[in-house]
């Protein structure tokens, strides 16, 4: 099996948009090692991170995160060693809880193993 170490996937996605960091080829499998959510607001974000088949509807099932707080001008590191089979999606989205006002800019940087 041949592996290849790389940025599995990097994006800023628009607010309360399921947005995909990455998607694991059909030949493929994946191991994404880290996961960086940079707030680069200068208000709080939340944010959801979600692996799913690519044949199933979303589902409460498929959160890793939340709506999770990621404060301003602050970076979430997750090490989380996730193991993907192939047709797996990695999605991002970044939210406002109610009663907030701005929407921020929040990436999502995701590293790992691609295995083939």
């Amino acid at each position: 099996m041949a592996q290849s170490y790389k940025i599995l996937g990097q994006i800023k996605p628009t607010e309360n948009t399921l947005s995909n960091v990455y998607v694991v080829p059909s030949a493929n499998s994946a191991i994404v090692s880290t996961i960086y959510i940079t707030n680069q607001d200068d208000a709080n974000a939340n944010v959801d991170i979600i692996v799913r088949p690519i044949n199933e509807a979303l589902g409460n099932k498929h959160y890793i995160l939340k709506e999770q707080l990621v404060e301003r001008a602050d970076t979430l590191v997750l090490n989380l060693n996730i193991t993907m089979n192939a047709d797996t999606i990695l999605v991002a989205n970044n939210s406002r809880r109610s009663g907030i006002t701005k929407s921020c800019n929040v990436s999502f940087n995701a590293f790992g193993v691609e295995i083939n």
